[in-house]
């Protein structure tokens, strides 16, 4: 007699989805709290990735079924690439594109106006341990981006890797600031002026 008992099957409900890390941000942010409060930690939360050949119209709609606005775009190996945003998608290039070709924009692929890694740059962690969300706020400001990547070298494997994602809209969100994905730049900035005196 076995000291163990199996575990009983049952079947999969219709609709039954699947569980997602849910990112728990501290309570009573202001611009002098640790930036890396507000950092979504890709070691603890799972990356939202796309593949490069994924059609613009699959990107958009994950985007917006996920609620995000930006996705890292990897290859076979899960080398990051670059990065797709809502703003790539909404920028234009895929309709330059596609009257160019004769093809429909929205079956053209992630890689056609993605940003791809050389154009992009990161913040490291070692600098964003000792910055104040009112440092992020600052950088987004001066360079009117809405997301940042956070870099980190893994001892480990001796690898830099993409570990954290800083978002202007999480971001003034959790420091009760009026602005919404999608705002103006403009608008976001005169909201950050009243913080970053």
């Amino acid at each position: 007699m076995s000291k163990y008992k199996s575990v009983p099957f049952k079947s999969l409900p219709v609709g039954a989805t699947y569980s997602r890390p849910v990112t728990k941000w501290p309570e009573g942010l202001t611009a002098d709290s640790p930036a890396i409060d507000v950092m979504t930690d890709l070691r603890k939360v799972t990356a939202l990735t796309v593949e490069r050949t994924t059609t613009l119209s699959a990107t958009r709609e994950r985007m917006k079924k996920l609620g995000v606005r930006m996705q890292l775009v990897t290859g076979a190996t899960a080398a990051v690439m670059g990065v797709i945003t809502l703003t790539d998608l909404d920028s234009g290039r895929a309709e330059k594109i596609a009257s160019k070709t004769g093809e429909d924009a929205a079956f053209l692929q992630v890689q056609h106006v993605m940003t791809l890694t050389g154009r992009i740059e990161v913040m490291t962690l070692e600098s964003v341990k000792n910055a104040k969300i009112g440092d992020i706020l600052t950088s987004f400001n001066e360079t009117e981006r809405r997301h940042a990547l956070v870099l980190n070298s893994n001892t480990e494997s001796g690898q830099d890797e993409i570990c954290g994602i800083f978002s202007l809209t999480v971001i003034c969100k959790l420091i009760g600031l009026d602005v919404a994905p999608g705002d103006p730049m403009e608008k976001v900035k005169t909201q950050l002026a009243s913080i970053l005196k």
